[in-house]
This record gives C-alpha cells, structure tokens and sequence, in this order.
C-alpha cells in the first residue's frame, strides 16, 4: 500500500514540474521549425538559447548618425559595468518585422529600444521581462512621471524611458513681433494677423512634412476641437458645429500659405527672410539646426516654439526569453545614469527621461528659446491623454489629409470627407 502511494506521489510531483516548467513545450518538433524559419528570415541572428555565453544583444532602430553616437556610449556603459553586448541597428522595417515575428518565439534579442506607446502592448502578450524585479526598480522612481505611466502595466514596470521627443510648432520671434504677438498663435484672430503679415512680407506662413502625418494630425488637432480624423469623429456625437465652422473658415485662410515639404523643415533665426517664418516640426531637429548658437540670445535673434501632442517616447525593455535579465538590468541603469543621459541630449538633441537631468535642460531651453517650462507639456491627471498611440489610418484617409495640405481639397470637403470614409468603414 506504501508503494502504491509513493508511486501516485511521484506522478502528481511530475505532473506539476511539467505544468510548472517554462521550459517545458509539448510542441517539440513544430517550435524547432519555427525556429528554423525564423533563422532563414533573419540569418545573421541566433537564440540565446544555443550560446549560453553570448553577449546580450541588443536591438534598436534608428538613423546612422544617432546609431554612432549610441553606440560608443552603449559600449561604455557596457565595460564599465562589466558586461558583454552586440548590437544590431535595423531598418525600420526589418525591425518591425523582428518585434513582430521574433517576440512569438523568445528570440527578439535581450534588450529592445521600444516606442513606449508599444510598451503595454507586448506587456499583455507576455513578451517583455517585468523590472520591479531587477536593480531597477530604484532608478524607476527617478523617470518623469508621464513617460513611465507609459510603461506600467498589471501593477508591474516594464519598461525604462530612455529619451523622448515633441513635435512643436516654431516661429522666429521677430516674425511674431511683427504681426503684434506676444507670442505663438493661440486662436483664430491670431493666426488671421499671422496670414496677414505673411502676406505683407511676400511669404508664406508655414512649412510642415506633408510624409510625416503625426506631424500633420498634431497640428490640426491644436485648432480647438481638432480635425484629425479621430477628432471629427468624436465631434459628430456632440454639439461642436459652430466650433468646427470656424476653423474650417480659418484653415481655408491658412491653406494657400503652407509649405509642404518631403522632410521635417526647420527654421534658424538667421533664415532667409524667403523662408516660412515658421514649421511644425521635431524638437529634436529644430535644436540640430540651432545647436551652434550659445546662451542667452536677443529677443530678435530668438526663436518661439510650443509642444504639439503627442510626444514621442522611448524605453529600454528586456525581453522575456532573456537568459541573461540581471546583465541586462545592469546595462540599462548605466545607459540612464545622468552622465549618460546627458551626453545623449548632447549628442542627438533628444531630452532626457530623468526627471533632474530633464529639469536642468528645461531651464537651458527657456533661457535660449522663447518657450515654456517641459513640465508644463504633460498634463497634472496623466500622460496618457498626450502620450497616444501613432495614428493608424488607411490609404484613403492619409490621401485626404495630404490634399488639404497641398490645397487639392478645401477644409470643408476634406471634413465631408472624412466623415464620409468614416461612415462606409463602420
């Protein structure tokens, strides 16, 4: 009878080891398949799982220049805290298609530079390693708040902001002056005197990248109620009609005068006057353009510039098929230590996600360009009114935002319009 028992013991303790086991997969053959296709797809890639001492391997995406100046900090950072890495700088669509393909099978690499707005996504689909765990989980509390409500999830953080990035709209100063603004347009009378000086100086008023339609939806949505597609949408349940006249009276008036441009423009305050006096762009890229000029400037030297939502957020995550989540941790707190982290400003003009760091840059800006404090581009209740997911829209809807920019459509047909594809899509 003993015997009996012992051998029903050892079958429930086995069953339990095998129900607990994450590296238990009843699919045998067919995930070593999976695998194999994954490698022919991506060759120069291999799992972590068949070299134990391989290096972390670490997967971003972004332009050469800021790949050069990233990757002699990430090299660094890595001998000094002792760690071994490769890293591996992907078109982005290659890198989408890794995210996407390589994730279902716990081969993305270690650490992955993510979009923070995709963040919570691969934290529901078991994708990304949890770091309240890790030697993080103190540094955390240092990030700004509006990017790390980005990352949490479920009561856990899974993710680190590394940078962030704003789309703003610009103007030279002395332009402002001139229409009798204080400073940047904040309704429809102001932008009216901006028109018209533009007119009067044989302008026009406003370059925006016609191929960048974040840039363009943030700034329509700044025209109170907002007329991205997803702002009409919401405005044909409520009593918005009046409103909605009114800016589709004011973008007719501003139509004839946008420069639309193949990339994101910029403007220096020592400009051909020739030039828009002013540009929806990246702060990133407007600060590239100005990086020459130090201190204080004159007030008819200087440039204006306000935060258009939403910003762009990056964050370090470590995957969950990483072998190796206490290096990687290790890596991560050196990649946003301050001195890191300020050098990255320096280097790529992106800010930073430390709060101090953030803080002290603010203060530079403001004393160099006519703008607000950072603090005041997120919101007191959360940053997740701002920090929006990238617009998903179809062919059709994109077409139709790019007509009203070039003056093909008017804003009352570009508005009919949307609402029209909208109706058929439902």
């Amino acid at each position: 009878m003993k015997r009996g028992h012992q051998v029903v013991l050892f079958a429930v303790l086995l069953l339990s080891l095998t129900i607990l086991s994450p590296s238990f997969d009843f699919r045998g053959s067919q995930l070593n398949q999976e695998r194999d296709q994954e490698k022919d797809a991506f060759p120069n890639t291999s799992s972590r799982s068949e070299d134990q001492h391989a290096p972390l391997e670490i997967v971003v995406s972004m332009s050469e220049t800021d790949f050069k100046s990233f990757e002699k900090m990430a090299n660094e950072v890595a001998t000094s805290q002792h760690v071994e890495i490769s890293l591996r700088n992907l078109e982005p669509d290659t890198y989408k298609r890794v995210l996407d393909n390589k994730f279902s099978v716990g081969e993305s690499g270690d650490i992955i530079l993510l979009d923070s707005a995709e963040v919570q996504y691969h934290a529901k689909k078991g994708h990304l390693y949890p770091l309240n765990g890790t030697t993080l989980s103190k540094s955390l509390g240092g990030t700004v708040v509006g990017l790390r409500e980005l990352t949490e999830w479920n009561g856990y953080q899974w993710g680190m902001p590394f940078d962030f990035d704003a789309y703003v709209l610009a103007a030279r100063s002395p332009f402002l002056d001139e229409a009798g603004l204080a400073g940047l347009p904040e309704n429809k009378e102001q932008w009216v005197k901006l028109v018209q000086q533009a007119k009067q100086d044989g302008t026009d008023l406003l370059s925006i990248n016609l191929n960048d339609l974040q840039a363009v939806i943030a700034w329509l949505n700044q025209f109170e109620p907002g007329m991205s597609p997803s702002k009409i949408k919401k405005a044909q349940t409520s009593s918005q009609t009046e409103a909605y006249q009114q800016i589709i009276q004011l973008l007719d008036q501003i139509q004839s005068h946008i420069t639309a441009e193949s990339m994101n423009p910029t403007i220096s305050s020592s400009g051909e006057q020739t030039e828009a006096p002013m540009a929806v762009t990246l702060l990133s890229r407007l600060l590239s353009v100005n990086q020459g000029v130090e201190g204080e400037q004159d007030s008819s030297e200087k440039i204006a510039f306000s935060a258009l939502e939403p910003l762009r957020s990056r964050s370090l995550v470590i995957a969950a098929g990483s072998l190796e989540a206490e290096e990687a941790s290790r890596w991560i707190e050196g990649m946003t230590s301050s001195s890191v982290q300020t050098e990255w400003y320096q280097q790529a003009n992106y800010l930073p996600a430390k709060q101090q760091e953030l803080d002290l840059e603010s203060q530079k800006l403001i004393t160099k360009y006519d703008t607000t404090d950072v603090k005041s581009w997120f919101p007191a209740e959360s940053s997740q009114t701002v920090m929006t997911e990238s617009p998903i829209l179809t062919p059709a809807f994109q077409k139709k935002i790019q007509q009203l920019l070039v003056g093909e459509i008017t804003a009352n047909q570009y508005v009919k319009s949307i609402i029209a594809l909208q109706s058929s899509s439902e």
